[in-house]
């Protein structure tokens, strides 16, 4: 099953006339920067990134969601590295809070010889979960066919995932996730494993603090990564009438690859977030805080949407 980029955004489209039939929608889209710095002479690089996302719930149970991010990436040397990721789910939600449905991601990863790796992945799959005020867990099931600079030019697999997300109360969310990815490659069958923990907090007057740290394992390659980031934003209605927010994070990737080559990124990230809807104040969605607690349903995408 291959969906491309122009498929995802007309079925996106499609579903616009539906917006007006919804019950509560909410949103945001964030405008971000980053300048990376990498250890060990592998120089810096700058990052443009554009994310959004969008809820519809209707008043029969059944809710859209739509999420998009794109990045145009800048290292040193030349040789830019475009990223696009699309994705929708569609749900149903009972009275009691049970909850089932079935999404669709594409991720492209174009490295233009910047990157040893280039990708192209559509994930489709069902989810369920149980989901209250206070709890939300949410599983998914689902396949990935893919093409994959270095693993051969096919891959399929099969992926797993647990997102998990506690509200103790209206101004705090902590939450987690893990994905395992089972890939068949030309190498032969290997695990690509991501998981990790994060939390928002609303203090008031404002102010927004984030953070979270999440570790990627690749086993065929003997890699690790593990990022770690804090942030903050705060919201400009408190002192005029523009609805944003501007956030600023500050993020470590340490790679640890086996037989050398280890190297730390260091990341300062910029955003102004505009939302939309009943969104409150949350992480902005540049950030790494929003991509562990709402991650991709293959840990491949989670990978990529944790660096951009």
């Amino acid at each position: 099953m291959t969906i491309k980029t122009s498929k995802l955004l007309a079925c996106a489209l499609l579903t616009l006339p539906t917006a007006g039939l919804a019950q509560d929608i909410s949103g945001a889209a964030t405008l971000g920067y980053a300048h990376s710095s990498i250890s060990n002479g592998g120089g810096d690089e700058n990052a443009y990134t554009l994310d959004a996302v969008g809820n519809f719930a209707f008043e029969n149970g059944w809710s859209l969601a739509l999420n998009g991010t794109f990045a145009h990436v800048d290292p040193d040397g030349g040789g830019d590295v475009n990223i696009s990721d699309l994705g929708m789910k569609l749900q149903y939600r009972t009275y009691t809070g049970a909850m089932f449905g079935g999404y669709v991601d594409y991720t492209d990863l174009d490295g233009n010889g910047a990157l040893a790796v280039s990708a192209d992945a559509t994930s489709y799959g069902i989810t369920g979960g149980y989901g209250n005020q206070l709890l939300q867990a949410e599983a998914n099931l689902g396949w990935t066919d893919a093409s994959v600079g270095g693993l051969g030019s096919t891959s399929d697999w099969m992926d797993y995932g647990l997102n998990v997300a506690y509200t103790p109360t209206e101004n705090t969310k902590i939450a987690g996730h893990w994905q395992l990815s089972d890939l068949d490659t030309r190498f032969g069958g290997t695990n690509l494993t991501s998981y990790g923990i994060a939390a928002s907090h609303n203090f008031g007057s404002g102010f927004v603090g984030f953070g979270g740290i999440s570790r990627v394992n690749f086993d065929v390659a003997n890699v690790d990564a593990t990022s770690y980031g804090i942030g903050m934003g705060y919201d400009l209605r408190q002192v005029s009438n523009v609805p944003a927010q501007l956030s600023l994070e500050l993020a470590r990737t340490n790679l640890d690859v086996s037989g050398g080559g280890d190297a730390d990124v260091d990341t300062v990230r910029l955003g102004v977030t505009i939302p939309f809807g009943a969104r409150g104040s949350n992480a902005p969605l540049n950030s790494l805080a929003d991509s562990i607690m709402a991650p991709r349903h293959n840990a491949l995408s989670t990978l990529v949407d944790n660096l951009y």
